[in-house]
């Protein structure tokens, strides 16, 4: 299930620079668009890249559209080369 007011909080108390894209901004924004996903563009700066791995490790976070069990660590590296990624509680139904 998505938790977007988590995930927000956990990225603005952990410092890191991101903005908020797709739907979510558009409802943000005061749109009536049904949404459950949550986009955002990260600043593409090494301190932010550890950043935003640690604050994302409690969320499981994987490789959107692979297999469930391939291996995958999100670290600096992976921000870096900038693949898509989702928790691992999104794949629940909700």
């Amino acid at each position: 299930m998505l938790q977007s007011a988590l995930l927000l909080t956990t990225l603005s108390q952990a410092d890191i620079a991101f903005i908020l894209i797709g739907g979510m901004a558009a409802v943000a924004q005061g749109a009536t668009y049904v949404t459950a996903d949550l986009d955002i563009c990260y600043q593409r700066r090494p301190q932010n890249y550890q950043r935003l791995s640690h604050a994302l490790h409690p969320f499981k976070p994987r490789l959107r559209g692979a297999p469930v069990d391939l291996p995958f660590v999100l670290d600096a590296a992976t921000l870096r080369a900038g693949l898509n990624f989702r928790p691992r509680s999104w794949d629940r139904p909700l």
